[in-house]
């Protein structure tokens, strides 16, 4: 099963494909990507056209984010304006052949930002 679950720290709420979900400037988001990695060959976490998850296992964003295999969760810390946009999550069989490909849309405001 794949799925995107996001949370602004502590809470957790279920997203499809394609949803838009916030986060709070400074804060941390947590993004379920999938129940369980253990039979997944190779998968890729991309924003915007960047790798920032790779596996079987690789984090990019240095000291920002965690990433837990186990439960499929990869946390993004200390939030900027600069980390909103797609998500876009790819998963490979042993032949390299694409499997699946999620997308999400995440955006991170501020204080005095309204939601229109």
């Amino acid at each position: 099963m794949l799925f995107f679950n996001v949370s602004i720290f502590p809470s957790h709420q279920a997203f499809s494909n394609g949803a838009q979900c916030y986060g709070a400037l400074g804060g941390t988001v947590s993004l379920q990507l999938m129940d369980d990695f253990s039979q997944i060959h190779k998968y890729d976490l991309k924003f915007k056209t960047e790798s920032v998850l790779s596996g079987p296992s690789g984090i990019k964003m240095k000291n920002r984010s965690s990433f837990f295999p186990s439960n499929g969760t990869f946390w993004i810390h200390n939030l900027s304006r600069n980390d909103s946009g797609e998500y876009r999550l790819q998963t490979f069989d042993s032949n390299g052949k694409q499997t699946k490909n999620h997308t999400l849309q995440l955006l991170v405001q501020g204080k005095y930002d309204f939601i229109s």
